[in-house]
């Protein structure tokens, strides 16, 4: 039997190949565009990322293997980074955010390389799309935090574990990949959970196989890795293990252990993973369902593929059931990669069902995909016609440089001080006394009272707030107002539109 593939076949293949390769190219030069956006918007930094920032910019390279203030924490290999490109370009946003962009923008073509090992046609465009347009992805990619780096880490193991997954893997497949893990170990905390998910499936995969030569490979590899942990729980690991604030504040976002303790917490989670996280809030079980189906594919096509995705979720859950990592928000960015390849695979398989009508596989392809891709492409577009401008202190800065006078008070709410204290050498208030309150009297909000009374009598009491604290039926911003006005008179107030820094100029003079 003659089974070349006949001109017109191959000719067809071409044409589609080479659209393929065009829209991909048009989708990445979007991500592109669409995170320098984000970067060139030059926002300020908001709390979490000045709390990173001042230890970065205070303190020296030695420092930044000891705790950090704030209860901060940040891979190593990434606070290095960090301080190395503020040292050459400056105490500023694009200098600290310089270095997450430029991983942010890797990270595109790494997705798009990673699909093309696994799947193809609509499921790889449609998948690309969703990672490119994906709202949290492009902000993070300009945020003075790692989350980022996660995820182009996590993308770049799964791209370095392929070859492994071979028949014949050589010894030097090996090598590449326990140097990028003992790499990887500086720059992410999860790639843990990454690189511990890969050594499990590994195991699984050559103890079927009989491959007893290549588990020893994968035995050392392990060793050194586990070696490299070691130290670096020695180093930085404990400290934030035994953060006692940060286990608080994490508290609700460990797995419940047994799942039927808290079935509301696994609703609420659902809602966030499945939606929120892929802008796709709105078809949150369609999401789930699709990803359920793209496991089972890969366990029918690339075997391999579906025992590393699924040992790296077991090893993540494990870890979060134990109270050893939160799974929640940011720190759960680093699963979106897996995913979208795992949604991608789901549509690539069903369109192939279809392929034979291709008049109905086009058109399942254009809505299903548009119906996924319309939420985060909305929400991306629109951010970069009209950026976030949150907590943008600059302003409020620069207005109080202008109108500070010898003699003023000034009180700052807890949320306010970090990017107070990493804008003061900006705008010279270096030197400005202020009074602030702090996290632990938010359990008590009148100690807050008691510290803004030791300004009575000042005539001109600026105060400055900024990441606003509220719980419940308690607002920071109106209590604290709602008190300056019983006992002063305000005089001025400065904010700009669009952000949630406020600033009042009190008279609290007997």
């Amino acid at each position: 039997m003659n089974t070349s593939t006949s001109p017109t076949a191959r000719a067809s293949f071409n044409v589609f190949s080479s659209w393929e390769n065009v829209l991909a190219g048009l989708i990445l030069l979007a991500g592109f565009l669409l995170r320098l956006r984000q970067y060139l918007t030059g926002r300020s930094l908001w709390l979490d990322e000045a709390m990173l920032a001042l230890n970065i910019v205070n303190h020296d390279f030695i420092d930044l293997f000891k705790p950090l203030d704030y209860d901060q924490g940040a891979p190593i290999g990434f606070l290095l980074f960090e301080k190395t490109f503020s040292l050459i370009l400056g105490r500023n946003e694009f200098s600290l955010r310089l270095f997450p962009f430029l991983v942010g923008v890797a990270s595109l073509w790494l997705f798009y390389l990673l699909l093309k090992r696994t799947t193809h046609g609509a499921g790889l465009l449609i998948a690309l799309a969703l990672f490119t347009f994906n709202s949290r992805l492009i902000y993070y990619s300009s945020e003075v935090k790692q989350y980022i780096v996660d995820v182009a880490v996590t993308i770049g193991l799964l791209l370095l574990i392929a070859p492994l997954c071979h028949t014949q893997p050589r010894k030097r497949d090996f090598v590449w990949i326990t140097l990028a893990g003992l790499i990887a170990l500086w720059f992410s905390h999860p790639v843990l959970f990454v690189l511990a998910g890969i050594g499990l499936a590994l195991v699984i995969i050559y103890l079927r196989r009989g491959d007893y030569a290549g588990l020893r490979f994968i035995t050392s590899m392990g060793m050194i890795w586990m070696l490299t942990i070691g130290f670096l729980y020695v180093l930085s690991f404990k400290d934030l293990q035994q953060n006692a604030l940060m286990r608080e504040f994490w508290q609700e976002s460990f797995v419940p252990f047994p799942p039927w303790s808290d079935a509301g917490w696994f609703i609420e989670s659902f809602k966030e993973i499945f939606g929120e996280h892929f802008d796709i809030a709105y078809a949150a079980s369609l999401v789930f369902a699709l990803m359920m189906i793209g496991w089972v594919a890969f366990l029918y096509y690339k075997q391999e593929y579906a025992i590393i995705f699924a040992c790296i979720l077991l090893v993540t859950v494990t870890a979060s059931i134990l109270e050893l990592y939160p799974v929640s928000e940011r720190l759960i960015l680093f699963l979106i990669p897996i995913g979208l390849v795992l949604i991608g695979k789901a549509l690539e398989v069903l369109n192939q069902q279809i392929q034979r009508y291709r008049t109905l596989s086009v058109l399942f392809a254009l809505l299903v995909g548009g119906y996924l891709i319309h939420g985060s492409f909305t929400t991306s577009l629109r951010t970069f016609i009209e950026p976030k401008y949150f907590e943008h202190i600059r302003p409020t800065m620069g207005f109080l440089q202008k109108t500070w006078r010898e003699g003023d008070a000034m009180f700052i709410s807890h949320g306010g001080v970090p990017a107070f204290e990493f804008y003061a050498p900006i705008y010279e208030l270096t030197n400005v006394p202020y009074v602030s309150s702090q996290w632990e009297d938010y359990e008590n909000p009148d100690v807050i009272l008691e510290r803004l009374s030791t300004l009575d009598g000042q005539p001109r009491v600026w105060v400055l707030m900024s990441h606003v604290y509220g719980k419940g039926n308690f607002n920071e911003k109106d209590f604290l107002i709602t008190y300056l006005n019983e006992i002063g008179k305000k005089r001025r107030e400065f904010r700009e539109p669009g952000t949630s820094v406020y600033l009042y100029l009190y008279d609290l003079g007997k």
